[in-house]
């Protein structure tokens, strides 16, 4: 039985490149998929089994564990706080470089789901999406958070894979995705595609904090349900922050990301094909 399992865990990520399968379950985790199969302008894709994107990895179980084996990932970078951190430790697997890069992420505790159905409760929805956009227009600290991820990406070898998270793997790492997706020359589309794909992969966990929210604390039932959704004018509001500040997203990333023609040139062979 464990031959067949370990053979198993051999072939897993054949299976779900072939099938172009973007979730990876795991046990222990939520929203893990691989963004490869992105077209860009030029008529390439981003290759898969080379960069992934994921909630928190606090939960893996050893079966999880060997499956990050078996995709070759050899980096993780955690873009949580510190107390973030020390509430929910990811668990690296043996040989892994992990990173932290918590620049412009929560000091405090771990939600506090009383406080959040409290303001739930007093806001329209409407509100907390003005809430969500000014987070995500705040840039100042993209250079320290993402700039290390691309220099990571330039650094990565050719036969490993990399996994990039927050806590939930929507908002921090959804711009970070984004980000990435854009220097490669993938459609505004397909970047906002990506990023709407969260709703898909957290809907089990969104569903249960809901249920959650509504029996316990009182939210309305149809309020309940908004909670952690990714909307496309969140995206939107980093983009056009970035335009309005610098100009192009090009310039963006020359200026703040440090990513040149010929880095950016980079970027394209490791990871297009």
């Amino acid at each position: 039985m464990k031959k067949w399992f370990l053979l198993f865990l051999i072939i897993i990520p054949v299976c779900f490149l072939s099938a172009q399968m973007r979730e990876i379950p795991l046990q222990g985790s939520y929203n893990f998929r691989d963004i490869g199969g992105f077209h860009t302008k030029d008529g390439k894709t981003i290759k898969w089994g080379k960069l992934y994107r994921s909630a928190l990895l606090q939960g893996l179980t050893n079966e999880d564990l060997q499956i990050l084996g078996a995709l070759k990932i050899k980096k993780i970078i955690d873009f949580r706080g510190p107390i973030e951190i020390q509430y929910a430790p990811d668990k690296i697997p043996a040989g892994v470089c992990y990173v932290q890069l918590p620049a412009g992420s929560v000091t405090d505790g771990p939600d506090d789901w009383a406080d959040m159905a409290k303001g739930m409760k007093e806001s329209s929805e409407t509100e907390s999406d003005k809430g969500a956009i000014n987070y995500y227009k705040n840039i100042d600290s993209f250079k320290d958070r993402y700039k290390p991820l691309f220099d990571a990406l330039l650094a990565l070898p050719e036969d490993s894979a990399l996994v990039f998270h927050c806590m939930g793997g929507k908002d921090r790492t959804g711009i970070a995705a984004a980000l990435i997706e854009y220097s490669l020359g993938v459609s505004p589309e397909q970047i906002t595609e990506d990023y709407l794909l969260s709703n898909r992969y957290r809907e089990r966990y969104n569903s249960e904090i809901a249920i959650m929210l509504h029996m316990k604390y009182g939210v309305p039932q149809k309020r309940a349900e908004t909670y952690g959704l990714a909307k496309p004018e969140f995206l939107k509001a980093t983009f056009d922050e970035i335009k309005k500040k610098y100009g192009t997203i090009d310039n963006y990333l020359k200026v703040v990301m440090e990513l040149d023609n010929q880095k950016i040139n980079k970027l394209k062979a490791l990871y297009l094909e």
